[in-house]
């Protein structure tokens, strides 16, 4: 084993001083980051058709490609003392937050299991410089992505797909392959391709917001928005219609130099994001439950108030660590395998970050906004504008979604906190 350990030691030392191993490294990170939107905008259909042949395991082959570029990149950086002190405390959470999730839920696998869902975010803060690189095909793979998600949809509305609803197992659990669920009132939420209506929606309105900074002609980003914005409503997904507005509004104020409207976008997202949860905390949402819950409109709303975000503290103050919240798999789908009597999504970034890290992820956001408001108030290249983007489109939906579930927002709010830990990528690296 020593013998073995020492060859492995050798072997990549080469690898890390030959100039072509970052070349060699990001083709194939590029390459995962394709397989990973391949599958996400056609998880339905891909699910659905392995199930059948009995390869549903396969599906889970870009996480596999994901945690190598993960494990590539944290090897390189060690290896060459290059990790830097924001990374080794991450690391340091990371590590705190697995070993609290292995004491809160009474052992190892749920924690491992909730490492596993944060793949695309931890995906997204390593290779988040390489993902944004300047490239001429951005906006060709940006137009692929929203032709696929929005066509799906369009699809979807005209006739019965054939893999909604569909379930398969894995390891002896069953999971779903489509979720066919509707809205109240008995509307089907579309979901097209992917997964579910939550799923597409997310992928529209990502491609979308970044697809409008290459869109020069005014006309034509009102006819891209209004896809946008038509698709979306097919989904039935409320929160995210509210994110389209936010978003178009920070896409016409990136594109026209409107920094002090941009800046109020942000200021009243974290608003948006912080006090609909210290309400549900502090008060009384009973009665309104009762009278509300029911309404098309803003009844899910009320229902999180009442009940989602009360039960998502006591998750961290009764059946987690004082103050250190309740660790890595304390929330989320974790919950819902594992113990499903305490079964609770967060639907609120804040709220599901907060059960996972406790108190110390107050700094964390505001260490984060901080560095976005010095982003709006600098020169801003295409490359700063995408990243604010997708800030404002986290930020928003952030306000009814825990994000780090969906698959794509979860990349998309990575590569938005590699930037924002490290900022001096946007100067200092090349194109």
């Amino acid at each position: 084993m020593p013998e073995t350990l020492k060859q492995t030691y050798s072997w990549w030392s080469r690898q890390v001083n030959d100039p072509s191993w970052l070349r060699w490294f990001e083709i194939f990170t590029v390459f995962a980051v394709c397989v990973f939107f391949a599958m996400q905008l056609s998880a339905g259909v891909v699910r659905w058709v392995l199930d059948m042949v009995g390869g549903a395991v396969l599906t889970y082959i870009p996480n596999v490609f994901m945690l190598m570029c993960i494990g590539a990149v944290l090897a390189t950086e060690i290896y060459n003392a290059r990790l830097r002190a924001i990374a080794f405390i991450f690391l340091i959470w990371m590590l705190l937050g697995l070993l609290i999730g292995a004491y809160t839920t009474g052992g190892p696998p749920q924690a491992v299991f909730g490492a596993w869902v944060l793949l695309p975010f931890l995906f997204g803060i390593c290779t988040g410089p390489i993902l944004m690189k300047n490239h001429p095909s951005r906006p060709v793979f940006y137009t692929v992505i929203f032709v696929v998600a929005v066509g799906g949809v369009l699809i979807h509305n005209l006739t019965v797909l054939p893999w909604v609803g569909v379930s398969y197992q894995v390891g002896g659990v069953e999971l779903e392959g489509a979720r066919e669920w509707h809205a109240s009132g008995g509307k089907q939420r579309l979901s097209g391709f992917a997964r579910s209506s939550f799923d597409v929606a997310g992928q529209i309105i990502v491609a979308t917001g970044l697809l409008s900074l290459y869109v020069k002609n005014t006309f034509l980003r009102i006819a891209l928005w209004s896809f946008c914005a038509f698709s979306i409503s097919l989904s039935t997904s409320k929160g995210i219609l509210l994110t389209l507005l936010m978003a178009l509004i920070a896409s016409e104020a990136l594109i026209r130099g409107r920094v002090k409207i941009l800046q109020a976008v942000f200021f009243v997202g974290i608003l948006w994001l912080s006090v609909p949860p210290l309400l549900g905390w502090t008060m009384d949402w009973s009665e309104a439950a009762r009278v509300d819950i029911d309404h098309p409109l803003y009844g899910s709303f009320i229902d999180r108030m009442n009940d989602m975000w009360p039960r998502a503290l006591e998750l961290a103050t009764e059946h987690g660590v004082p103050l250190l919240g309740r660790g890595i798999g304390g929330i989320g789908v974790p919950l819902s395998i594992f113990e499903p009597d305490l079964a609770n999504a967060g639907d609120n970034l804040w709220v599901y970050i907060a059960v996972l890290g406790g108190i110390f992820s107050v700094p964390l956001f505001i260490a984060g906004y901080v560095q976005i408001f010095k982003f709006t108030a600098s020169p801003m290249p295409m490359e700063m504008q995408e990243i604010l983007i997708l800030a404002v489109i986290v930020n928003w939906y952030g306000g009814v979604s825990n994000i780090l579930e969906h698959a794509v927002l979860a990349l998309a709010f990575g590569i938005v906190c590699r930037y924002l830990a490290t900022s001096d990528w946007l100067t200092s690296r090349r194109d």
